[in-house]
């Protein structure tokens, strides 16, 4: 670590985190709970947005640790991918997966300022060093705990989360503005294309350059045919022709990145080959997204053959403009007819020569579709640098937010007080606190289950468990840490009722209903009486 700024200390995770509890779920089969698990964590918001509810017997092996409102959520698999967040009020009590390390603040750090310290690019980039495995590296509970905090006091600590929840708070307002550009590009090319469809976007200059108006005509009128491609298979090694496939069509225009190829007879290939101003057409795709997109042939693919998920439109060129007729093709209109039938129930998509033939387009004077064509390409060069800037734009975000975590931990985002008290200080209370603490207060995990030799024994304990408490405790809680788990009998949870029953009488018991639907006993709130 970089020199600290006065009155911060270097301290280990493990040192400002409490310990969480850990049990199985499983032991009340038909009880629901909550599980947070990484796939209910998004990564790009670091937030919890989708958990599970299931039922005790449905509960995961790795469903077991307890988790609180303000706890800190960090997967130790592959870390570098920052599956981190907090635990929002709504899931207190919740379960997480043991394949997730729960960081929960002590008195000496703020819930937000450990869960920024531990998203900051300083702290990923260093535990990440520690991970094992290939195929998914992870580092360990202890890697996490021993890990490295740079701790400010506390009071400074509130004005660096304040800051920093400001900053970023400006900077996810213009992510979410910036996420709406791509949809509103989209829209307005579509607005164009259908406005030059109808022949709205020329009608003046049509009218003042005494033309006619555009007669629908179908795509064979304006084709010398259209025809699929070889059914023969590609391979990767250049032996014979380079064959196009949907790959290198589907962007809507030609790509000759990962060419395959085929070893066609000479007649055949005559009869595929590609001249330039083509067009070639997906004829079948699982996504009908896809299915009768068109991508015109340029000079760099002349030459080459074309595959049977494709067809081929060789435009009459004294008739129509190749990129005006790539351009009707790709109209609102025109795709709202191909994709209502190329819709299929098997998963294949298809839309065949003769369908694609029959489409019909507006056909506009030679001068006019060099006009439109003009037009359209001149807004969508201007739409396609506003969707580069765009990228550029939403890849910056990340590295600002990066950078307002980076300030603030090297302590340059929020000025220090001379008259806070100094983190060592802080560090040295929660130290001799601890030390002091009984050994069972200071366990990261509560027990699960112990070997049940004899439920009397474990009845015996409960008293104790209870006392040790010292205020409220679950009745589930209690029957835990008295050995009672997911493999008890019914004859162990009747001795565990028996003791509770004679406290009870004893007037040693009391006992709080927490609301349930069910009334179960188990969700009870129990303690013993003061003497």
């Amino acid at each position: 670590m970089t020199s600290l700024p006065q009155g911060w200390a270097q301290a280990k995770l493990g040192d400002v985190c409490l310990v969480f509890e850990s049990r199985d779920p499983g032991w009340n089969p038909d009880a629901e709970f909550t599980y947070v698990d990484i796939g209910a964590i998004d990564n790009k918001t670091q937030s919890i947005s989708s958990p599970k509810r299931m039922l005790g017997s449905e509960a995961p092996s790795r469903a077991r640790r307890v988790i609180k409102e303000d706890d800190v959520l960090f997967s130790t698999v592959r870390t570098y991918l920052k599956n981190i967040a907090m635990v929002p009020q709504g899931l207190d009590g919740a379960y997480t997966s043991t394949g997730i390390a729960v960081l929960r603040a002590g008195d000496g750090i703020e819930p937000r300022y450990l869960f920024n310290w531990v998203t900051s690019d300083e702290f990923i980039t260093e535990i990440s060093k520690s991970q094992d495995g290939t195929l998914y590296p992870a580092v360990t509970d202890k890697d996490v705990f021993q890990a490295d905090i740079r701790l400010a006091p506390v009071p400074e600590q509130r004005r660096v989360v304040a800051k920093v929840d400001g900053l970023t708070a400006r900077t996810a307002r213009a992510r979410k503005e910036l996420d709406r550009i791509p949809t509103l590009i989209a829209r307005y090319k579509q607005r164009l294309l259908a406005l030059a469809f109808s022949g709205e976007l020329t009608a003046s200059w049509r009218a003042d350059h005494g033309l006619r108006e555009p007669v629908p005509t179908p795509v064979d009128d304006l084709s010398e045919g259209l025809r699929y491609g070889t059914a023969q298979k590609s391979y990767a090694e250049p032996n014979g022709v380079a064959v196009l496939r949907i790959p290198n069509v589907a962007s809507g225009r030609i790509s000759l990145e990962d060419l395959k190829y085929s070893e066609l007879e000479p007649k055949e290939f005559t009869k595929l080959r590609l001249n330039e101003g083509d067009i070639l057409v997906v004829r079948s795709n699982g996504s009908v997204d896809l299915v009768g997109r068109p991508a015109l042939v340029t000079g760099d693919a002349v030459g080459l053959a074309y595959a049977g998920y494709l067809i081929r439109i060789r435009p009459k060129q004294d008739v129509v403009m190749p990129k005006f007729l790539t351009l009707m093709l790709e109209a609102p209109a025109i795709r709202s007819i191909i994709e209502a039938g190329a819709r299929s129930t098997s998963g294949v998509n298809n839309v065949n020569a003769t369908e694609l033939g029959a489409l019909t387009v507006p056909l506009f004077d030679i001068d006019e579709q060099a006009e439109i064509v003009r037009r359209i390409e001149s807004a969508f060069g201007w739409l396609d640098r506003m969707a580069a800037d765009h990228a550029s734009a939403a890849r910056l975000l990340p590295k600002l937010d990066a950078a307002i975590l980076s300030k603030a931990f090297r302590g340059e985002l929020v000025p220090q007080n001379p008259s806070d008290e100094p983190a060592a200080k802080l560090l040295d209370r929660i130290k001799a606190a601890r030390e002091t603490a009984p050994e069972k207060k200071r366990r990261r995990k509560t027990r699960n289950t112990v070997p049940m030799k004899e439920s009397k024994t474990m009845a015996k304990n409960l008293e104790q468990v209870l006392a040790e408490a010292g205020d409220w405790i679950s009745a589930q809680d209690a029957f835990q840490q008295c050995g009672i788990g997911s493999a008890a009998t019914t004859e162990d949870i009747e001795n565990i009722y028996a003791e509770l029953r004679k406290l009870d009488k004893a007037g040693k018991l009391e006992a709080e209903p927490v609301n349930d639907d069910q009334g179960r006993k188990l969700h009870d709130r129990l303690r013993l009486k003061a003497a």
